[in-house]
């Protein structure tokens, strides 16, 4: 998931959207990991990092620079 973050239109409030991802913990290989990527100087880095932990995956920080080493790491996963 790329994105800066800032929630604009969300129907699920942050706490909903970590419960449906830790809901998949049971089923092991197949369970659902999210990797974020912040990107903008007004990335809301912490709520990314709230998405991406629960899951098993990871947040990344990010720039024009740097965003194909991210997709080329976040490949390894899988």
């Amino acid at each position: 998931m790329l994105s800066d973050g800032q929630d604009t239109a969300s129907t699920a409030s942050l706490q909903q959207v970590v419960d449906q991802i830790q809901g998949t913990e049971s089923e092991g290989g197949n369970a659902i990991k999210v990797f974020t990527i912040a990107f903008g100087e007004d990335a809301d880095k912490s709520t990314l990092e709230s998405i991406a932990n629960p899951s098993g995956g990871k947040q990344y920080d990010s720039s024009p620079e740097t965003i194909q080493k991210i997709y080329d790491e976040i490949a390894t996963f899988f």
